[in-house]
């Protein structure tokens, strides 16, 4: 007997004959960079200013950036293929590679002691070597043109001349233009807000009091002329351009003025240069304490502060040598 033909199963749905709904693949989101959660904790734990995070973040983004791999998967190798691609394809000078480097040093001397990682891959990979810092001081015939300069092309003569007086007693351009009338006691200024918080107090020889009291007379005398008053908040540099007059001297207002008198004298001259001839003065000419010297200056790192100390030496020992031969005049 043939047996009946089986039929083909038929599938009900169970959605009551309708068709049943598309499902849809959720949408794949990129996870957040778990890296740059390390980078905030590491900024957190430092309590650093803004400018100074704005560097370590600046430094870190750009290694993230270079490579994909989580911070502990880095090999020593690609550090050191890092600094390559630093100093050959962005040409970065050797001065910039090293403080990107002391950034990825120091993240990961933090992630060392936190635990995160159990070797330091930024462990033997060396800094670029730089050329021996020099210190570049005024000579006094330079010091006595830019004063004399001053007197015959500068706007506000008053000004500039305590200005440059502020500068050649090592204070940064920075920290003269966010100087306040408080911050001047009449024999010395007080630094509040300074780079590496290099704060302090500078004496002033009697030159440069006498310079700076007779702009702080002239300010004065101009506040009451206008209807204005001076306090002990108002900026001790003031503006003389019609767009700012009267408002904090800005850096760029100050380098305007060193650009002056340099096309003036012919001398290389920056605000910066006050600084060099004040530490080396300091140590060459007044053969002060090196300690006591960094403190005046308000040096931090005596890295930065042998520039002095190694001129201090070369001329010491010209000095020894002319003795020695009877040359010494």
């Amino acid at each position: 007997m043939k047996r009946p033909a089986i039929p083909d199963p038929v599938i009900v749905p169970l959605t009551g004959g309708k068709e049943a709904p598309k499902v849809h693949p959720a949408k794949v989101t990129a996870p957040a960079d778990l890296r740059q959660t390390k980078v905030d904790e590491f900024i957190a734990a430092r309590a650093l200013k803004p400018k100074s995070e704005q560097a370590y973040r600046r430094d870190l983004q750009g290694f993230m950036e270079w490579t994909q791999q989580a911070w502990a998967n880095v090999s020593r190798r690609q550090v050191a293929q890092f600094k390559q691609y630093l100093l050959q394809e962005r040409k970065l000078a050797p001065n910039s590679v090293n403080r990107i480097l002391r950034t990825l040093k120091t993240f990961y001397k933090w992630m060392l002691e936190s635990e995160y990682i159990s070797s330091d891959p930024t462990t033997g990979v060396k800094q670029e070597k730089v050329p021996e810092a020099q210190s570049k001081e005024l000579e006094e015939e330079e010091v006595e043109q830019i004063y004399a300069a001053i007197e015959e092309v500068s706007r506000d003569p008053v000004r500039d001349r305590a200005l440059f007086s502020v500068l050649l007693h090592g204070l940064r351009a920075e920290e003269a233009i966010n100087l306040n009338f408080e911050d001047y006691d009449g024999q010395q200024v007080v630094i509040r807000e300074a780079k590496h918080d290099s704060v302090g107090e500078v004496p002033l020889t009697r030159q440069a009091r006498e310079d700076l009291n007779a702009y702080v007379q002239q300010r004065q005398i101009q506040a009451e002329s206008t209807g204005q008053k001076v306090t002990d908040e108002s900026p001790l540099f003031v503006s003389n351009s019609n767009r700012s007059r009267g408002q904090r001297l800005t850096y760029w207002g100050v380098q305007e003025v060193m650009s002056q008198l340099a096309e003036h004298t012919g001398i290389d001259l920056h605000a910066h240069r006050g600084r060099h001839t004040f530490c080396t003065n300091l140590i060459v000419k007044l053969e002060m304490d090196t300690a006591l010297a960094m403190e005046l200056s308000r040096h931090r790192d005596i890295r930065s502060f042998k520039r002095y100390t190694n001129r201090k030496n070369k001329l010491a020992a010209k000095r020894a040598f002319l003795k020695a031969t009877n040359q010494l005049e």
